[in-house]
Parts: C-alpha cells; sequence; structure tokens
C-alpha cells in the first residue's frame, strides 16, 4: 500500500503551523529584548503609515490643502512618530522628511517665511543624524532648492556640492549637478562617498561579533573649526568648536624663561584637523590669560595652548550636539566676596516663616554660612536665529520669554536692590555655553533662565520648574531634549560629563531654589487664573545649567503648544503674573537663608 502524496505536506505545514504558534508564544519569554524590539518596530512602522495616509488625504483636497491647522495636524503626526522613535535609522528619517515636505507645501500657501525655514531645519537634521540614510541626498537637494528659491545661492551652491562630494551615487546627484551647472559652477568628477571601505568593514565586523557599529562617527576625524572666549578679569571660558567628538587629553608645561614663555596648559584633541584660515593666535591678555595658540601638532592632533598668567584653577568638560571643548579658567580671587546687600525689608520674621525654614532640623549650606545674594543673571531662553517653539498661531517662545525676563529683571532690581543681568535684552542668539559664561564672568549669586514649554499634544499644560541633575523620567528627557536641540540618546551621553561637573555644583541649593519658585509660581497664577497645573520640580541635564557656578534652575513658564496656554503667555498682564510668582519664589529663597543666618 502506497502513501498518498498529499499526506507529508499536509504534515509538514502542521508542524510549520505548531513551530510558529509555538514560537510566537515562548518567544516573549525566552527573548524579550527581541521581542521589544520588533513590536517597536512594528508600532513606529503602523504610526508613520497612518500619519503619511494623513498627508495623502489632505495632498488629495484642495479644500484641505487651503487651511493651515490642516498641515499643522499632519505635521504634527509626523513629529509624535520622530519623538516616539528618534532613533529608528528607517523610521525617523522619513518623519523627518516629510515634516520637512509639509512645511513646503504649507508654505506655497502662507508665504511665511518662518514655515521655509522649518523646513530647511528638518532637512538639516535629517542629513547630520541620519548622514546613512537613502533620503538623505534628497534632503540636501532640498536645503539647496529653498536656499535658492529664499535668495542665498552661496549656501545653495555649498549644499549641492556637498551632495555630490557625500553621495556620488545618490538619487538626486545628476539634478544637483544641472543645478549648478546652470548657475555656472564648475564640478570636479571625482568624489568620495560619505561611508568610506574602512568603515564598511567595521560595521560588518561589528554586526559579526553581535555589536553595533558607532554610527555617529566617534572614530571620524574633526575640524577644529572655531575657538570663542568670554573673559572678565578673574573668569575666563574658552569654547573649541569642532566638527565631531575628539578624544582630550590634557597636560600642563612649565614657564620657560628663556624664550619668554609662561606657565601653560595645553589640550590635545585628536583625531583631528586645525581648519584652514582658524587663528594660530588669539590674544585675550585679561590678566587670567594671556592668549589661546591652536596648531597641528601631529598629522591627526590638534594642541590647543593656554598661556596662562594669574589662573588658579581650570575646568574641561565637553558639550555635544554639536561638539564643544570648554574651557573655564578661575583666579585666586573669584570665589572670595564679601556679601553687603542689606537685608530684605520684606523679610517675614513671623513663627511660621522661622519654623518653615527649620522644619526638618537640617539647615542648606548656604542658609549654614549665611550667604547672600547680590547678582542675579536672568537668561530669556533661545532667540535669534533660534525661535525655540512655536505655538499653534505662530507665537514664538523667544519672544515671549523675552518679555517675561524683562519684566522679572524690573521686580528683582526693585525688591532686591540688588545687581540683575540679562543674557539678552533684545532678538539676539546666544549660544548655550555664552549663557552660563556671563553668569560665572559677572560671580552671579544665582541663574535663572526663563523657556517656555511644547509638547506633541496640544492637550498638555501646566508650569515646571528645572535643575541641573540627571533625568528621572521621559517627561524630563523629552522637555531636556527639546531645550537641548538633540536626542534623547545624546541626553544619555552626558552622565559622563555630568558626574563630575555634579561633584562641584549646586544641586542642593538649585533644589531648594526651584523649590521655592514653582511653589511661589503656582500660587501666584491660581489667584487670577483656572485651570493652572502644577507640574512640579523635576531635574535633567540642560546644557544652558551646566558650568554654572551658582544655583541655577530653568523655569518652563507654560505650554506654548497649548491654545490656552499659548493666548496666555501672549498677554502682558499673564507675562506680569508669572514674572511675579518667579520673584517671589527668590524672595523666599533669599528670606530663608538671612533668616537662618539671624537665628
Amino acid at each position: 500500500m502506497t502513501t498518498p502524496p498529499f499526506k507529508p505536506v499536509i504534515l509538514s505545514a502542521s508542524l510549520i503551523l505548531f513551530s510558529a504558534i509555538l514560537f510566537s508564544v515562548v518567544s516573549p519569554v525566552l527573548f524579550p529584548e527581541s521581542h521589544s524590539a520588533l513590536a517597536s518596530s512594528r508600532s513606529a512602522v503602523l504610526e508613520y503609515k497612518e500619519a503619511k495616509n494623513a498627508y495623502q488625504r489632505l495632498a488629495a483636497s484642495a479644500r484641505l490643502r487651503k487651511y493651515r491647522k490642516n498641515w499643522i495636524r499632519v505635521i504634527n503626526r509626523f513629529r509624535k512618530v520622530y519623538l516616539a522613535h528618534p532613533d529608528d535609522p528607517d523610521i525617523a528619517p522619513k518623519a523627518l522628511f516629510m515634516m520637512a515636505r509639509c512645511y513646503t507645501g504649507l508654505y506655497g500657501y502662507s508665504r511665511r517665511m518662518s514655515d521655509i525655514q522649518e523646513a530647511a531645519e528638518r532637512y538639516q537634521v535629517l542629513v547630520e543624524r541620519f548622514p546613512s540614510s537613502r533620503l538623505a541626498d534628497d534632503a540636501l537637494y532640498e536645503i539647496g532648492q529653498i536656499y535658492k528659491m529664499t535668495g542665498r545661492p552661496s549656501s545653495a551652491i555649498a549644499a549641492w556640492k556637498r551632495l555630490l562630494k557625500d553621495y556620488p551615487n545618490g538619487s538626486h546627484t545628476r539634478l544637483a549637478r544641472q543645478r549648478l551647472a546652470r548657475m555656472g559652477v564648475r564640478i570636479e568628477k571625482k568624489s568620495t562617498p560619505v561611508v568610506a571601505p574602512a568603515r564598511k568593514k567595521e560595521a560588518s565586523r561589528s554586526r559579526e561579533s553581535g555589536k553595533k557599529a558607532d554610527t555617529r562617527g566617534r572614530n571620524k576625524i574633526a575640524i577644529i573649526k572655531d575657538i570663542r572666549y568670554w573673559s572678565d578679569k578673574d573668569y575666563t571660558r574658552v569654547v573649541i568648536h569642532a566638527s565631531a567628538p575628539v578624544t582630550i587629553k590634557q597636560g600642563e608645561l612649565p614657564a620657560d624663561k628663556k624664550r619668554g614663555l609662561p606657565k601653560r596648559f595645553y589640550l590635545d584633541l585628536s583625531p583631528a584637523y586645525k581648519k584652514i584660515g582658524l587663528p594660530e593666535y588669539i590674544k585675550i591678555d585679561n590678566g587670567l590669560l594671556r592668549s589661546v595658540r591652536a596648531a597641528q601638532f601631529k598629522p591627526k592632533t590638534v594642541r590647543v595652548v593656554f598661556d596662562l598668567r594669574k589662573t588658579e584653577k581650570t575646568k574641561v568638560f565637553y558639550l555635544d550636539d554639536p561638539f564643544r571643548i570648554v574651557t573655564d579658567a578661575f583666579g585666586a580671587h573669584y570665589a572670595k566676596k564679601k556679601c553687603s546687600i542689606k537685608p530684605l525689608a520684606k523679610a517675614g520674621t513671623s513663627s511660621k516663616t522661622r519654623s518653615t525654614s527649620t522644619r526638618k532640623g537640617k539647615l542648606s549650606l548656604a542658609q549654614q554660612l549665611g550667604l547672600c545674594v547680590r547678582t542675579i543673571v536672568v537668561d530669556a531662553g533661545h532667540g535669534g536665529k533660534d525661535p525655540g517653539a512655536r505655538g499653534p498661531r505662530g507665537t514664538r517662545e523667544k519672544d515671549v520669554v523675552l518679555q517675561i525676563a524683562k519684566r522679572l529683571a524690573r521686580i528683582l532690581k526693585k525688591e532686591l536692590g540688588c545687581r540683575v543681568i540679562m543674557t539678552r535684552r533684545s532678538d539676539r542668539y546666544l549660544p548655550l555655553t555664552q549663557r552660563t559664561a556671563i553668569a560665572n564672568a559677572n560671580k552671579a549669586d544665582l541663574f535663572i533662565s526663563i523657556h517656555a514649554n511644547a509638547a506633541p499634544t496640544r492637550r498638555l499644560h501646566g508650569v515646571e520648574t528645572y535643575f541641573l541633575n540627571f533625568a528621572l523620567d521621559e517627561d524630563a528627557m523629552r522637555v531636556a531634549a527639546r531645550e537641548n536641540a538633540t536626542s534623547r540618546k545624546r541626553i544619555g551621553e552626558l552622565k559622563s560629563i555630568l558626574n563630575d561637573i555634579l561633584k562641584n555644583s549646586k544641586v542642593s541649593e538649585s533644589s531648594r531654589l526651584a523649590r521655592k519658585v514653582q511653589y511661589s509660581l503656582v500660587r501666584t497664577l491660581k489667584r487670577r487664573y483656572k485651570n493652572i497645573r502644577n507640574l512640579g520640580v523635576k531635574q535633567a541635564p540642560f546644557f544652558v545649567l551646566i558650568g554654572a557656578r551658582m544655583p541655577s534652575i530653568l523655569v518652563e513658564t507654560s505650554f506654548i503648544s497649548n491654545p490656552q496656554e499659548e493666548r496666555r503667555l501672549r498677554s502682558p498682564a499673564y507675562q506680569d503674573a508669572l514674572a511675579r510668582g518667579i520673584a517671589r519664589g527668590v524672595i523666599q529663597y533669599i528670606q530663608e537663608t538671612q533668616l537662618a543666618y539671624k537665628r
């Protein structure tokens, strides 16, 4: 008797079906990470597909395309996908590209320069974060188109030249070459792809060993592009700008009287090249540092030498996105200052206030020493080319926080009689490193940075206050990522520098100041406004607070992405209420310090 030919087939199919069912049940237990990654990947694909469908419905309807709110709604859907999966090498670039495409489409109706600038920024983020994406050359081409359309031909040429150099086989290479030819630009035939063969081999070896290759350019040779400094007689900050991360080696050189050289401190940066045209000698000559010199010390090492004068201490750390090496130099008398401020006239001496400051029986270091506040630096976030977040009605964060900061500065000066310094009084751009440098150079006692919050969903609302430390939750990381203009993954890398910085920073005092400001801010707003949500005091690694030598906080005043709070932020009355709430918190902080000192 022969076996029917179909029976083995049925048996094999049954085994396959049984194996599939068994694996689907067992795999989450045996391989939880793989299962989680797979689920996340599927979620990313589904979310992007839904956002893409929304875009296609918008693009197909002439009626829907007329209204700005419809474009913004689709843009926010792609933004939500990107924020949920910022490191997905497939979905994140697609979401960025579609955000940019939507902003370009919106510009066709609105003719707002801010919309086309938003498009260019999204394309730029795509190129910088995902240079190996198949959309990177498309994004570079579109950047060139935007620059040409907005009257910046030299920038357009630079973008298209970069496309030809980095992506010689890209889908938009021919179009870029044609555009350059029409503009009379001659192009060399030879080009170098963005991923060198050595990097490909390295990635292959990493995959074979089960480890991910570092695709962010950690081994890429950096270009030392610029060196800037901010200085005072007892403090100087020098910031070295590099195109990619480098290894930093510190050292000292003794004075050489025969050659007329003072005591020196140097940094060896590798692998790195010095940019052609970067000055080899930068004169400072302020009593603390004579000068800063940069030279190609070895084939792949740039040495930056600091000629010292009366420098008592130096501190070096780095910041990412973009990569910068920050060097702070302090004089012998930097921290030595006498407290001459008069006691606050409004300092409460009631038993209730007195008991509040010592309720737990423990006084902070500032309270124990009776430290005073003579100088306060108020920092209005963003500014100039950095607009910050935008509200549904187009309100820019940089504008409202400047108004709040100005009001706060006036109130503090009037109430405390102390010196109040603003990092900016107009719509101008300031690097994050310069903001804390201003506070350090002026030997500030407090540093207060003012911002407006934002979120992918318009429903979120409330006020919160931050101090510098590691982020403890996803919301804090999201806010820090937005203010730092970086991804959550890069935020995690800050631990290596924060570990050192936090040893000498005013974490406990910053925390106490943040609690006082948050409590006072919420209380002041609730007296006049409804639906005020207290989001509490949080900690996160904000770049703007790193390196500050005094208690420092960052206040997220309200959500500019929330329609109701956006309207309030535009109101002078609400701006004044915010400023008064922050000021009262600062005054309470100082009062507690003085009360503890008097006891």
